[in-house]
């Protein structure tokens, strides 16, 4: 076995050309697969860093008997305490949380800055199974209303803002203009829920007028021991049924939508990492049979030596052990180096991804998310490789042991042409190579058409020239209705004052998040959908002169003005589409919109202006949303001031000559409590939005080319050996009067046939790939003429390439030459 690893090596040795092209194509091929099975075990796989990670569900509340996902909501206060109450045999912990932002004071040299937050249940970290690193977690009587001021830190807040120090616990800072005692660091790299550096009591009010209708509330379950998801689906539906009938209520919950918490993280992206994996496999393919076509090409051009040897003695067994030596050696060097190559692009990769780059709310991020080559990705590696070069290796192998003693004795290598049975074999190889690039050409091409229809549909609204932050008007910053408006009012008008700004305006949720807030309504004449009883529409809350500035055009009605108070009747101004779906062919203005059921004490809107439809980067999980509802910020904030904490502001600017430190400033003048963060033109987060979705069409475009330069190759190694095999046949042809176009004809019709067979096969791969596709991912098109058009150009062109050079070649051979050698 030693001596035929020394042998493979020599021999590799005195083919450098050979070895250098095999290792290349391996370590592409496994380098490729590599980086992205490493993201995808990161992402998909690892598990959550939780005891009994696998009975932790996530908890969204139905308004059906079915509990179907397009139905749900998060969880609202009352049902968070009906569940918590009646669900002692269901699970064993139901905890709670939302998002905020608050801000923290300045601690030493550290400004005044806002920091994502959580504010969650006292129970929250037990029902997860996640205790705090130091210190201890919330108590009962901590989560209370007026209860103490207590704040548990990340930590890489404290390792940051604290530089760790080792007294922390029991330490305080200021939050919100509130002292706060530190109790707890959580564990590295933990951040959940929302991505928060602070976790605050919930402390829910105990009589909130809301507190059945606002559904806003994360909730997670930990089922008991035995029970599966299935079972406490069907628990928690009776459970509903034994609360509607002991407190009847129409805002109580009738089932529950329970996917596992690992699951809740990851549903959406699973299609998109689909894509990913699928253009990597065929990658891999496409190395694979570049690789077994090298090893038979290898054997074909030894068949003398091959014949030499067993005329000598060598036994069929030897020759087959020293060619698969030979293919395992190759495997090994080309598994090395990719893997090498995988830890060198792998963080790059991660660092373009939309993880990596912190430009989603993927949840993952809350966790130990950093992508790595571990062990389980280098056995993977190395296992499949291994077997590739086994399996592909074999074939020549054998290949070599059949060697016809007398034919291979009687003619040299230069003097017959390749037999059937060997040109079909090799141009199998070479047909699978331009069927998967044909296929990876045809849905980098059709993904492209998608993802830039995604990318160039307009927002609705004017995104040049403009900038936006964020600040949060906390409620113990600003109390009430009154104090939040004025501190609103006056960040305005302090922005309005710098250098530059043309118009500044303020809106609740940012214009590129609408799916972030949701309202349930019942326009006016419309029957509500049951059993539900209400409609989801997108609602946005503003002053006036928000459409305006924003370049949102009106078309029918008017604006906001600011005779819309919080003492005058509820106004709202409703999106195109709203309009047409409930009051087609009929003048929207002076319909009414019904806030929540029609038995419920939300008020009645009145329309008064309705506006063009808004891009929106909608979440499945909200089911049909079926437009957008504008309402003015002074009466928000007179009926519903707690849903108006974090505020966008957007300026409009001169050419964007408006600089971070003048922002800031200008906050300042209006209230030092304020911190301003995510600072960014409209223009870069309309980018961002969409950076999922670049990230995946890079990425299946670089699987493209890679795969198109690995199956040109292929098609070069077989017109290649074929010339050099065919080499007496072309000098014979020349000298009796064949030109050098004739034979370069020759030669390239064998590279277009092998082209149109590869394309064929790749047109029927392609429609499997995307109809597999979108079974999971409904939003992908099929593959359009344009695409079969430009994918067939691009693919023809490669060939040519490809055919061009070995025909060049066929049409220079000297016939005295080739017939001399003879």
């Amino acid at each position: 076995m030693w001596g035929d690893f020394k042998y493979a090596a020599r021999m590799l040795i005195k083919s450098p050309a050979f070895s250098l092209v095999a290792i290349v194509t391996l370590a592409l091929g496994i380098g490729a697969n590599t980086a992205i099975f490493s993201v995808v075990e990161g992402t998909l796989l690892r598990p959550l860093p939780f005891a009994n990670a696998n009975r932790l569900v996530r908890l969204y509340e139905a308004a059906d008997d079915n509990g179907a996902r397009g139905s749900t909501l998060n969880l609202s206060e009352q049902t968070f305490r009906q569940w918590r109450e009646f669900g002692g045999d269901i699970f064993e912990g139901v905890g709670a949380a939302t998002g905020t932002n608050v801000t923290v004071g300045a601690i030493g040299n550290n400004p005044a800055r806002s920091v994502a937050g959580a504010r969650i249940s006292a129970n929250f970290f037990s029902v997860v199974g996640l205790p705090p690193a130091l210190g201890r977690a919330f108590t009962e009587g901590e989560d209370i209303e007026g209860g103490p001021k207590v704040v548990i830190i990340s930590d890489d807040f404290w390792r940051q803002q604290l530089n760790g120090r080792a007294d922390v616990l029991g330490t305080t800072i200021s939050i919100d203009g509130n002292v706060h005692n530190i109790i707890g660091v959580m564990p590295k790299m933990f951040r959940h829920p929302y991505r928060a550096n602070l976790w605050l009591p919930l402390a829910l009010p105990a009589n909130s007028p809301t507190q059945g209708t606002n559904h806003y509330l994360y909730g997670v379950g930990h089922l008991r021991k035995g029970l599966t998801i299935a079972q406490a689906g069907e628990a928690v539906r009776r459970m509903c049924a034994t609360i509607n009938q002991a407190r009847p209520d129409p805002n109580n919950a009738r089932a529950a939508y329970m996917p596992p918490l690992r699951e809740s993280f990851v549903m959406d992206l699973r299609p998109k990492i689909l894509v990913i994996v699928i253009a990597a496999l065929c990658v891999l393919l496409i190395a694979a049979a570049n690789f077994a076509g090298l090893l038979l090409t290898r054997v074909i051009e030894r068949e003398s030596e091959f014949s030499l040897r067993r005329a000598l003695g060598a036994s069929w067994r030897r020759l087959v052990r020293q060619q698969l030596m030979q293919g395992l050696v190759l495997a090994m060097l080309g598994t090395l180096c990719g893997l090498f190559l995988a830890s060198w692009i792998t963080p790059a990769l991660m660092a373009m991804s939309p993880e990596g780059a912190d430009a989603t709310g993927s949840a993952m991020r809350e966790f130990d998310y950093a992508v790595r080559l571990d062990w389980p990705v280098f056995g993977f590696a190395t296992t499949v490789m291994f077997l590739v070069g086994l399996g592909f290796g074999f074939l020549p192998a054998i290949h070599a042991s059949r060697i016809d003693l007398r034919g291979a004795m009687n003619a040299g290598s230069r003097s017959v042409t390749l037999d059937r049975s060997t040109r079909r074999l090799l141009g199998s190889f070479v047909i699978v190579e331009l069927a998967v690039a044909c296929a990876l050409l045809m849905a980098s091409l059709t993904a492209a058409q998608y993802f830039r229809k995604l990318v160039n549909e307009s927002w609705g609204f004017e995104t040049e020239h403009r900038l936006m932050f964020y600040t949060t008007f906390s409620e113990r910053l600003f109390p009430n209705a009154t104090a939040r408006q004025q501190g609103i009012e006056r960040v305005l008008a302090e922005l309005r004052s710098i250098p530059g700004v043309r118009a500044a305006t303020a809106s609740e949720p940012s214009p590129m998040t609408s799916p972030r807030n949701l309202i349930s309504c019942n326009p006016e004449g419309a029957p509500p959908p049951e059993p539900r009883g209400f409609h989801l529409a997108y609602l946005r809350t503003v002053p006036s002169g928000y459409f305006k500035t924003m370049g949102h055009p009106l078309l029918q009605g008017r604006d906001f003005t600011d005779s819309d108070r919080g003492d005058s009747p509820q106004v709202c101004i409703v999106s195109k589409a709203f309009a047409q779906r409930f009051w087609p062919g009929q003048d929207p203005i002076g319909k009414r919109v019904k806030w929540g059921r029609l038995d419920g004490p939300r008020p009645w809107f009145t329309v008064v202006g309705v506006v063009g439809d808004m891009k929106a980067i909608a979440d499945p999980r909200d089911g049909e949303v079926v437009g957008m509802i504008a309402s003015p910020l002074t009466q928000m904030l007179a009926i519903a001031s707690n849903l108006v904490d974090e505020i966008t502001f957007i300026l409009q600017t001169n050419n964007n000559a408006v600089t971070e430190a003048a922002i800031r400033d200008a906050l300042a003048r209006a209230d030092s409590r304020l911190a301003a963060y995510q600072i960014i033109s409209l223009d870069q987060a309309s980018a961002d939005s969409r950076t999922t979705e670049r990230f995946i069409l890079v990425l299946v475009s670089l699987f493209g080319i890679l795969g198109l330069i690995l199956a040109a190759v292929g098609l070069y190694g077989l017109l290649s050996l074929q010339v050099a095999r065919r080499e007496r046949e072309l000098g014979i042809r020349s000298a009796l009067g064949a030109t050098a176009a004739q034979l370069i004809q020759l030669v390239s019709r064998q590279g277009a046939s092998l082209l149109g067979l590869g394309f064929m096969v790749g047109g029927f791969g392609t429609w499997g790939i995307i109809r597999l596709v979108r079974s999971q991912w409904a939003g992908l098109p099929t593959p359009n003429m344009l695409a079969w058009f430009f994918g067939a150009i691009v693919l023809c062109l490669a060939a040519g390439i490809a055919c061009w050079l070995p025909a060049r070649r066929a049409s220079r051979v000297d016939p005295v030459i080739a017939l001399r050698a003879e």
